[in-house]
């Protein structure tokens, strides 16, 4: 009976044997490699990173979208905007530049018989200058728009505005408000004691005294809007980069 049992036991290591032998010589379909689950081969790998955040953590980050405008006058206002922090410095030197010399060529208007387009600017110009006849340059027999201080103002402003321009890549510092209140300095002088009467300017001092203060105002001003310009200028978006495969 021990004999029996013992040759059964013999039998089955036999088989079990034969059994790994056969399956090891012949591998079923069931015996390939598994796939891992962030392999590109695996159908069921996260694509996207909403997908991978929700297979490593259980749910996906909120997202943020970004700002769209669907609004044809919204982007139009967008691309305007745009174009003047771009070009501002453009703008303001054409102003400046059209200021002046609107302000020359009106009396030769007058010298023309423009009589009536030339008392509509000279009138337009009394917002921006006092236009007293003695402080003023007279051209072909006519007063200028503009008296000489505030000529020397709006030009020195504009030489600044041209300045920049040729070293605009220098983002040139601002000008401290207490140096800028201290151009208002010559100008109040001349102006103030001659106002009550003191003493009396001249050409020299007026034209002077405005160029300092105009010089002063663009170069505390115009640094600060170069500046403020370029903060808000939109930075183009990176390129997103491709997936990392482990």
């Amino acid at each position: 009976m021990s004999g029996d049992h013992q040759q059964d036991c013999t039998n089955d290591i036999r088989a079990d044997a034969s059994l790994d032998i056969s399956q090891h010589d012949h591998p079923s379909a069931t015996d390939t490699p598994a796939l891992s689950w962030w392999s590109p081969e695996n159908p069921g790998a996260p694509h996207t990173q909403e997908e991978l955040a929700t297979s490593l953590y259980g749910h996906a980050p909120p997202l943020v979208p970004e700002p769209r405008t669907h609004n044809a006058g919204a982007r139009a206002l967008h691309g305007f905007l745009d174009g003047i922090r771009t070009h501002w410095l453009t703008i303001v030197n054409s102003i400046l530049g059209a200021l002046l010399g609107v302000a020359l060529l009106a009396p030769l208007g007058y010298a023309f018989g423009l009589t009536g387009l030339s008392d509509g600017i000279f009138h337009a110009y009394r917002f921006i200058c006092g236009q007293t006849p003695s402080h003023s340059f007279y051209i072909a027999g006519y007063q200028a728009c503009l008296c000489t201080r505030c000529m020397a103002i709006y030009g020195s402003m504009l030489i600044a505005g041209l300045t920049l321009v040729l070293f605009r890549s220098a983002q040139i510092r601002p000008l401290n408000w207490k140096f800028w209140l201290l151009a208002m300095v010559p100008m109040a002088l001349d102006g103030g004691t001659q106002l009550f009467g003191w003493r009396e300017s001249n050409v020299f001092l007026r034209l002077l005294t405005g160029a300092i203060f105009g010089l002063g105002t663009a170069w505390f001003l115009f640094p600060q809007i170069e500046a403020a310009a370029r903060d808000a200028r939109p930075m183009p978006a990176a390129a997103p980069s491709p997936p990392s495969r482990a």
